[in-house]
């Protein structure tokens, strides 16, 4: 492999997430860690299951497998901690994977369009790994869009 070719590979983590594998850029991901003690409390947002705290900061667990509308999956032996951009900030989301990860590597990324299913607006291509083409989640795109699904309506104007 030359140079050039090498400098174009990108690397993935690939995650178990209740009945399918995504795939994170590995630039996203800040670390894959061990469930620990997740914190939990009242609130309306069904995607969360809780909180856990690491290096410092509160991160939420998002049930990714419940936004994919799979409500019985487990949430996992493992946390893989994602960075993503909301606006000009970057925040962390814990993300439960239901088994072990791996990396993987892809000098091509293919285009999303050959996705089928409610989770292909969220996929932003696929990689090739192991004879199986695996989604690229955008995860900014999926919380994004599920926060704006949950906000309640705006007050109707009193005439």
């Amino acid at each position: 492999m030359n140079v050039v070719m090498e400098s174009q590979r990108k690397s993935f983590v690939l995650v178990p997430i209740g009945c399918r594998r995504l795939a994170f850029a590995a630039e996203s991901v800040v670390e894959l860690v061990a469930t620990g003690k997740l914190q939990t409390f009242p609130h309306h947002t069904r995607w969360i299951a809780g909180v856990i705290v690491r290096r410092g900061r509160v991160v939420p667990v998002c049930d990714v497998g419940r936004l994919f509308g799979e409500t019985d999956a487990p949430l996992g032996r493992f946390y893989l901690i994602a960075e993503w951009r909301a606006g000009d900030t970057r925040d962390w989301c814990a993300i439960p994977a239901a088994g072990e990860c791996e990396l993987a590597s892809a000098d091509e990324i293919l285009p999303a369009d050959a996705t089928t299913g409610s989770s292909s607006a969220y996929v932003s291509g696929l990689v090739r790994a192991s004879e199986e083409n695996i989604g690229i989640l955008d995860l900014a795109k999926l919380i994004h869009d599920h926060e704006r699904a949950f906000e309640p309506d705006a007050p109707e104007p009193v005439s």
